[in-house]
C-alpha cells in the first residue's frame, strides 16, 4: 500500500505547465522580460505519487485517478502529471538531483542526452535512494525532447513518469532569423527568414516580440518572442493505475499484463458510471494532464495572439495510443519529426503522432482560411464583403453575436446570485482537436471531455486600428492570471495525507 499526497489541483490554472529556465545560456530569453530571473542552474526533483482529480467530478463519478509523479522540489511546485517542462540552451552543463519517494525502483531518462543509470553508484534509483548527476547539453540536439523513467516499460512511464525538456540553440545561423533547431534545412531555414518581411507572411518573425503594454492589460506585453507551446498526450485507466498502485511493495507490475489490460481490455457500457467492476481501457486523454475545457480555456496550451506572430508547438507522445492532432485555424508545416528537421516541410491540416513520437507543428498564425478573399487561403488579401458591405475581416459583426443573448440569466446554486449565461459567438477561437475520436471523450463516452485544445487570435497585425479585438470573459480572465496562478502553484501548501 502506497502513502500519497493529496494536492488540491488547479486544474484550469498550472496544471502540468510547471516551467523550469535551468542553465547559464539563457541569451536567447533576454527578449522575455521577467523569465530570465527564475532561471536555475540545478533541477531538483522527488519521484512520488499523487491521486489527481480529473475532468470531471460530481456525486455520480469522482473522476480521480491515481498517478506517479516527478515532482518539482525547487521551486516547490505541486505534484502533477506531465512533469515540469524545462527549458534550456545547447551547451549548459544542469545538475540534477532525484530522489526516489517510492518503494520501487525507478530512473530519469532522455534518450542520448541522460541516464541517471550511468551515474552515482549506477543501475535503478533505489527506493528512498538520492541520486545526483550532471544533464551535459553540449552535444545536445536543440528541439523537444521526451524525459521520462524507461524502467518497466511502459509501466512506469504510462503512470505519469513523464515530461518535456526544451533545448533552445544559442544563435541563429549566420545571415539568417532563429529556428528552433541547430542545423536548419534550408526548407524550414527560408520558411522562418519569410516569417516578418513576406507579403505573405507579414508580421513578426519567431524571435521577434511586442514590449508594448497589451491594451487589454497593459500589465503584460502585447506578444512575447520565441513563442512555443508543449503538447503532451497521453491516456489514463484509473482502474489499471490503482491496480500498480496497490501492486505488492517493491516488486514491478507485470508490464505484458498491463499492456494487454490497457489497450485490449474489454470495454464496459458502465465504463462511464461508478461501478464495482469498471473497464481497464483508458477513460481520460489528456495533453499536459488537462483535458476538456480545462485544456481548451488554458493559455499555456491554446496559442494565442495576433494574425503574424508564428508558433511552434511541440507535440510529444508519451502514451500508447496514436493521435492526429488537427487545428481548424490554419494549416501547419511540419518542420521537425523525431529530431529530424525536415527536407520538405509539408503543409498539412492533420498529422499522425504515433506512441513516443516528437513532432513540431509551426503555424503561421495567417487569418483564417475560411476568411473570404481573392485566394481564399487566409493570406492578407483584400477581403471580400458582407451582405452588409462590411469588409469580412476584421469580423466586427460576429464579434457582437452572443447565444443566448447577452443578458440571460440563470440562477447560481445559492438561488440567489445571478449568472450570465450570454457567451460571446466570435470566430476567433478555433478548436484543436484529434481525429482519432475515441481521445476525445473521457469515462468511457462523456463528449467532449477529452484531449482538446485551440488556438485564439487577440487581433491582426496588418489591420490598422484593428490591432484588439474582444475577448470572452472567461478565456480573458484566465489569461491575466497567469502570473498569479505560477506564484499560487509555488506556495500551495499539502492538503494532508491519505492512503490509497
Amino acid at each position: 500500500m502506497k502513502t500519497l499526497n493529496r494536492r488540491d489541483f488547479l486544474k484550469y490554472a498550472m496544471g502540468g505547465t510547471a516551467v523550469l529556465l535551468v542553465g547559464s545560456k539563457l541569451g536567447w530569453m533576454l527578449k522575455s522580460p521577467g523569465q530570465v530571473a527564475a532561471a536555475s542552474q540545478t533541477i531538483n526533483l522527488r519521484i512520488t505519487d499523487a491521486m489527481k482529480e480529473m475532468v470531471t467530478h460530481n456525486a455520480v463519478n469522482p473522476a480521480r485517478c491515481y498517478f506517479w509523479v516527478y515532482k518539482s522540489v525547487v521551486p516547490d511546485y505541486l505534484p502533477e502529471v506531465p512533469g515540469p517542462i524545462i527549458m534550456a540552451t545547447k551547451g549548459d552543463q544542469v545538475g540534477i538531483t532525484i530522489t526516489n519517494a517510492l518503494d520501487e525502483p525507478h530512473a530519469f531518462y532522455i534518450p542520448g542526452i541522460f541516464d541517471s543509470a550511468t551515474v552515482g553508484p549506477g543501475g535503478p534509483i533505489q527506493p528512498g535512494e538520492t541520486r545526483t548527476g550532471t544533464i551535459d547539453l553540449t552535444n545536445a540536439p536543440s528541439g523537444a525532447h521526451l524525459y521520462y523513467d524507461n524502467l518497466n516499460g511502459p509501466v512506469n512511464r504510462m503512470m505519469g513518469l513523464h515530461g518535456t525538456l526544451i533545448v533552445m540553440p544559442t544563435a541563429a545561423a549566420a545571415g539568417h532569423k532563429f529556428t528552433p533547431y541547430d542545423s536548419p534545412t534550408l526548407a524550414v531555414q527560408k520558411l522562418f527568414d519569410d516569417f516578418g518581411p513576406t507579403a505573405h507572411f507579414p508580421g513578426l518573425a519567431w524571435e521577434e516580440g511586442d514590449s508594448t503594454p497589451w491594451a487589454l492589460d497593459p500589465a503584460m506585453p502585447n506578444t512575447t518572442p520565441f513563442r512555443q507551446y508543449v503538447w503532451l498526450t497521453h491516456q489514463a485507466s484509473p482502474k489499471l493505475f490503482a491496480e500498480v498502485g496497490d501492486y505488492t511493495a517493491g516488486q514491478d507490475y507485470p508490464a505484458e499484463e498491463f499492456m494487454e489490460k490497457f489497450l485490449r481490455g474489454p470495454f464496459k457500457v458502465n465504463n462511464s458510471r461508478v461501478s464495482t467492476d469498471p473497464a481497464y481501457t483508458p477513460q481520460f486523454f489528456t495533453i499536459n494532464g488537462q483535458s476538456g475545457m480545462f485544456a481548451h480555456f488554458s493559455p499555456y496550451l491554446t496559442p494565442i495572439g495576433r494574425v503574424g506572430e508564428p508558433v511552434v508547438v511541440h507535440i510529444l507522445n508519451a502514451g500508447l495510443w496514436t493521435h492526429s492532432m488537427h487545428l481548424h485555424a490554419n494549416h501547419m508545416y511540419i518542420t521537425s519529426v523525431n529530431g529530424e528537421v525536415q527536407e520538405n516541410p509539408i503543409w498539412v491540416d492533420v498529422y499522425n503522432i504515433h506512441p513516443m513520437d516528437r513532432v513540431d507543428y509551426t503555424v503561421p498564425v495567417t487569418r483564417p482560411p475560411d476568411v473570404p478573399n481573392a485566394r481564399g487561403i487566409g493570406f492578407p488579401d483584400t477581403p471580400l464583403t458582407t451582405i452588409n458591405g462590411h469588409p469580412v475581416w476584421p469580423p466586427v459583426e460576429e464579434m457582437n453575436v452572443y447565444m443566448p443573448p447577452k443578458g440571460t440569466k440563470a440562477k447560481a446554486a445559492d438561488g440567489v446570485t445571478d449568472v450570465e449565461l450570454g457567451q460571446r459567438m466570435s470566430p476567433l477561437c478555433f478548436p484543436m482537436h484529434d481525429h482519432s475520436e475515441p481521445s476525445q471523450t473521457a469515462q468511457g463516452g462523456n463528449y467532449n471531455n477529452g484531449l482538446i485544445a485551440g488556438i485564439y487570435y487577440t487581433g491582426d497585425r496588418n489591420t490598422p486600428g484593428h490591432f484588439d479585438f474582444p475577448m470572452e470573459e472567461d478565456f480573458l480572465m484566465a489569461y491575466q492570471n497567469i502570473r498569479g496562478c505560477i506564484e499560487t502553484e509555488r506556495a500551495a501548501p499539502p492538503l494532508g495525507e491519505e492512503h490509497h
